[in-house]
């Protein structure tokens, strides 16, 4: 399982901790934002202080503020140690909608606080992107990929899928799972180590720097940070065989099961990807995966 780490924590051996400093940070958003700041009156003070973000970047606005005031993370799990006090944590998510009421804004149908736990889960074989719910006048709502249509016109054409295609497709895995201890019992073998884009691009600037008679030494130093900073955004947190105990913790004494239980669900499977010809490839939290055939509809 491979996760991004919430501005506040970082890793040790394998376990989020709390980062003292940036921890701050975070609570400063939490009570401020209960004091009466706007998220944009926050995300433009933190911009001008040239606080770094999760994203190690010192550029705010009243979305990443929001998303970290959203994040259930803060009030502690299984993975994170709490960074927040949960009655602090709902008092903000109370403020929040009646901030939505008090101006007028109705959730719409198709937008992302109408989705659901699949939303986090499902992701897009052929471009990446997550699958969205939408919702058309007249017809049951149908998962597709955020990207279907992109720029008003029809970008990726992977699969739609309804609800009850999702919920039997995981009844079907988890039954396996259920059926076959051996899925709990995965051989761990090491990561191997990947480099994005922007980290090769800049690897290749340094060392044409480097090869240059008449080095320029401070824009070495400048490229090296940058891609520091891009190494730590990507950085990948090898905890398959905490969350191996985990899942296996969470089906303890579960039988077989007729109908989809989203806590499960929840629980046990860290990612879906849809693909376009064969059906959804789900994910355990453990790294191993399953791959359900789903008919194409017409």
């Amino acid at each position: 399982m491979q996760r991004r780490t919430p501005l506040g924590y970082y890793i040790q051996n394998g376990k989020a901790e709390i980062e003292p400093e940036t921890a701050e940070f975070v609570r400063e958003i939490f009570s401020t934002y209960l004091a009466g700041i706007s998220t944009y009156r926050i995300a433009k003070d933190f911009t001008q202080r040239g606080i770094l973000n999760a994203s190690h970047k010192s550029s705010w606005n009243h979305g990443s503020i929001g998303k970290i005031l959203e994040n259930r993370k803060y009030i502690g799990d299984e993975f994170y140690p709490p960074l927040i006090e949960q009655s602090i944590f709902e008092q903000v998510q109370s403020r929040r909608k009646q901030r939505v009421k008090d101006l007028g804004r109705a959730v719409q149908p198709n937008s992302f606080a109408n989705q659901s736990v699949w939303s986090s889960l499902l992701v897009c074989e052929e471009c990446g992107q997550p699958y969205r719910k939408y919702t058309e006048k007249g017809k049951p709502p149908k998962w597709r990929c955020k990207h279907y249509i992109h720029h008003n016109r029809v970008h990726c054409r992977n699969r739609f899928l309804s609800e009850e295609q999702l919920e039997q497709a995981f009844v079907r895995v988890i039954n396996q799972v259920i059926g076959n201890p051996a899925y709990l019992n995965p051989d761990f073998k090491e990561l191997p180590l990947t480099e994005s884009p922007t980290e090769r691009k800049l690897t290749t600037q340094i060392n044409n720097l480097l090869a240059e008679p008449s080095c320029d030494v401070q824009e070495v130093k400048r490229l090296a940070l940058q891609r520091a900073a891009e190494q730590y955004r990507n950085i990948r947190i090898d905890d398959r065989a905490y969350q191996n105990e985990k899942t296996t913790d969470a089906l303890r004494g579960v039988g077989i099961q007729t109908a989809c239980d989203l806590t499960l669900l929840e629980r046990t499977i860290g990612r879906i990807v849809v693909q376009k010809h064969t059906g959804l490839e789900f994910y355990l939290k453990n790294g191993r995966s399953i791959t359900i055939p789903i008919k194409e509809e017409t």
